[in-house]
Parts: structure tokens; C-alpha cells; sequence
């Protein structure tokens, strides 16, 4: 079965503390993963499509056999009668 799943609400309320992300302070690492929360994990199955916002914090799990492909693009929303639009 093929699903999507989208991660696309970016908050700019966490700014400061998301600002950590780029710090190799030990405080602040401390403090995002207190933060931050238990993480999210999103299982996938082959044909399956993930959609994220990359401003958020996220990771993906490495695995062993077959093959893994990313793309960034731009998806643009112009409301629910409407289609994505991707740019890439």
C-alpha cells in the first residue's frame, strides 16, 4: 500500500531553540533533545512518499539493502481544489 505523509507545518515560534541545531554547544544539544520531545518515527514501505519540511530538525535511519532516493524540490500549495505544484 502506498501512502504519503506529510511534515509540512514549520513553526518559526522555536526559532532560537532551533537555532541550537547549527551549535556544537553541549548545553544546547542537551537542550533540544529535552525539548524537542521523543522523535518521530515514520515507518515507510517501498513505493511510499515522504514529504518533509527540511527547516525542521529530522534524520533518516540507514539501512542495508536496496536504495534510497531523496530529491529536494519546492511544493507549492494553492488550496484543496488545487494540485501540488513541484519545483525542482
Amino acid at each position: 500500500m502506498n501512502h504519503i505523509f506529510f511534515g509540512l507545518s514549520c513553526c518559526w515560534k522555536n526559532a532560537i531553540l532551533l537555532s541550537g541545531l547549527t551549535s556544537q554547544d553541549a548545553e544546547m544539544q542537551v537542550r533540544l533533545r529535552s525539548d524537542l520531545g521523543t522523535p518521530k518515527v515514520v515507518k515507510v514501505e517501498p513505493g511510499d512518499l515522504v514529504l518533509l519540511c527540511v527547516q525542521r530538525p529530522h534524520a533518516a535511519v540507514g539501512f542495508r539493502n536496496g536504495t534510497r532516493v531523496s530529491l529536494q524540490c519546492f511544493v507549492q500549495y494553492n488550496g484543496p481544489e488545487k494540485r501540488l505544484l513541484v519545483e525542482c
